[in-house]
Formats: structure tokens, sequence, C-alpha cells
């Protein structure tokens, strides 16, 4: 009987580490293969020299790219894995389990490439800037701002030339080898980080009347204003001045003016494939493109560049002015604002023909 007892005992003693065993496996491979995090956008973790794994378990975690930090590191710890995070940038996107996380902390990080977009530029001059920097080609990043349903994703007028205006002028860090498409679409993120907000907070505005059926946070509404942006942050450097421009556009626009301003009658000599050496002529004035705004009395038909926050802040607040006219003082950038056309006759002798 004893002996029995002994076996009985065994026996029990061995099924249970069996499924003692059976359950960490099943466990294991519960937390290895548990979807952590899913997000259509990638989210960025630099890692720096020295940091313990316990201190990037835990970054994650706030990041939001695991739910559990004391998990992964466990896990983590049980493959060794611990031991063998890599310092740099990191990227996470798309489903992942704690497996997927693991195996991007053991790579080796691609070199960062930082490119600084200025405000302003068109994407032409983006595209010739990103290749100057060997992030992409020219070609391929005019493919990209073009294609149509990139086109779509933005937002972008039908009317608009490609995707100007809806690529966010900032500095960026890209990964050498990055695609075109990629590059443009972290641009239109960081544009509607910022656009969106300051669309909201600022709120209607009388200078932007909407149509039957648009609302004034619409898409459209956003995208009308970013062509008035772009005019913005040709016609002034001076931040100061740039509601007092928007005023002017609007008022213009309001009464049926023609804006008569260079910079748009510039874009669209270059859109259309003319010669272009620098040097606004009267046959420039006097050549019909849509963009040509002494011609034609309404707004362009899309942005004639990237416009920064500055510039988009003032098309969606404009200042509370009745100026129809500016005209540059010289030396400083700055300019004169009048409502009559006889003070700005005057301004005009007096800063200009002087």
């Amino acid at each position: 009987m004893k002996r029995i007892a002994l076996l009985t005992a065994s026996a029990l003693a061995a099924a249970a580490l069996v499924a003692a065993a059976l359950a960490f496996v099943l466990v294991r491979r519960e937390l290895a293969e548990r979807v952590l995090v899913g997000t259509d956008e990638p989210v960025m973790l630099d890692v720096a020299p020295g940091e313990t794994p316990a201190q990037i378990a835990r970054r994650l975690e706030e990041a939001g790219i695991v739910r559990s930090a004391r998990l992964l590191l466990a896990l983590a710890r049980w493959r060794g894995a611990d031991r063998a995070f890599r310092f740099g940038r990191h990227e996470f996107e798309g489903s992942l389990s704690a497996g997927d996380v693991l195996r991007e902390l053991e790579r080796t990080p691609k070199p960062v490439l930082r490119v600084t977009i200025p405000e302003g530029l068109t994407w032409r001059e983006i595209g010739a800037l990103l290749e100057a920097a060997g992030a992409t080609s020219a070609a391929d990043y005019q493919a990209a701002v073009c294609s149509e349903d990139f086109l779509r994703e933005a937002g972008a007028l039908k009317t608009a030339n490609c995707a100007e205006g809806f690529l966010f002028p900032d500095t960026y860090d890209l990964v050498p080898g990055m695609s075109a498409r990629r590059i443009a679409q972290i641009q239109l993120r960081r544009f509607r980080a910022v656009a969106a907000p300051l669309a909201a907070a600022l709120g209607p505005t009388a200078h932007e009347p909407t149509g039957r059926g648009d609302a004034q946070d619409s898409p459209a509404r956003l995208s009308r204003a970013l062509t008035i942006a772009s005019i913005i942050e040709k016609e002034t450097a001076v931040v100061a001045e740039r509601q007092l421009v928007a005023a002017v556009i609007y008022n213009r626009l309001r009464l049926g003016m023609p804006l008569q301003v260079d910079p748009t009658v510039i874009y669209g000599v270059i859109a259309s494939g003319r010669p272009w050496d620098g040097n606004l002529t009267r046959g420039h004035l006097e050549t019909p493109t849509p963009y040509n705004t002494y011609l034609r009395r309404e707004r362009p038909p899309g942005p004639i560049c990237n416009p920064g926050v500055a510039s988009l802040r003032a098309a969606l607040a404009p200042a509370d002015a009745s100026y129809l006219y500016f005209v540059a003082r010289g030396g400083d950038g700055s300019h004169e604002f009048n409502a009559s056309l006889a003070d700005h006759n005057r301004a005009v002798r007096r800063f200009q023909i002087r």
C-alpha cells in the first residue's frame, strides 16, 4: 500500500509539474503574442545610452505602446532580451505583440536624417531640398504629393496644385531610405496636428462666410483659409503684420476687388511651365493663369506655398481693420496699410517711387 501511495504521489507531482510547465508555456505564448498596441500612426521612442530596461519598459507604457511595463519586462528578462536593447530611435506602428516590441528594441536603429523645411516653400522647392539632403528624389516626392489618393487623404481642393499647403514646414527626423510618400504623410500629420486645434480654438470668423451645407469648421473652410495663409506667408515676414495682411485680403474679396498680389502671379507663371528668371514683368502681370490676381477677382484656386503656423493663425483670425491697401516701406520688410486709394498712392510715392 505504501508503494502504491508513493507511486500515486509521484504521478500527481509529475502531473502537477507538467501542468505547471504547460501553463507557463501558454502564459508565455499569450504574453508574447498578445496585441499590445494598435495604431495607424507610427510612435517614435528614443532610447538613451544608460537607460535601464525597467526605465525603457515604463516609457513604453507611458507612450501607450504596451499595456504593462511589468509584464513586458518579465518577458524580456525570461528571454534574455533585456540585455540586448539598443539605444537610438525605435519606431512602433500597427498591431504589435510583446515579442514584436522586444524585437524592435533589439534591432539596431537606423540613422536619423534631420531635415529642416522652412516656411513658405512650394512642394517643388521642398522636393529639391529633400533631394539635396539625401532623403528622397524630387521626382518621387512630386509623384507622392500629386497622387490622387494622397490629395484625397489631405482633403485638398480639386482646383489646387497637388497637395500645396498641406506639407507643413518644420524640422523632421527622417530615416534614410524612407519613401517619399511616407515623408509626405509625416508632413500631413504634422499639419493636421497644428491646424485642426488652431481652427477649433479660433472658431468662426465673419470674414469667411459659408455656403449652403458648408460648416465653419469644415475641411473646406480650412482649405480656403490655407490658400489665404499661403499668400500672407509670401507677402510679409513680419509676424505682427500678418493679421493686417489677412484683413486686406478678406476685405478686397468681400468687395469684389482683385487681390493684385505679385506672389500669386509668380506662382502661376512657374506652375504653368513658363520661363521664370526671377524678374516679374508687365508681361507676367498680363499673362492669364488661374493664379493671376491682377486679372481675376476671386481668390486663387489653391495655396501658393506651404505656410507656417503664424500665417495660418492670421488667415483664421484676421485683424478687425478696414484696410484695402498696403505697400512695402523698404529696408526693414515692414509695410504701411491704408484704407483709401489716395492714402495708398501717397504711400507708394513716399516709399516706392522715391
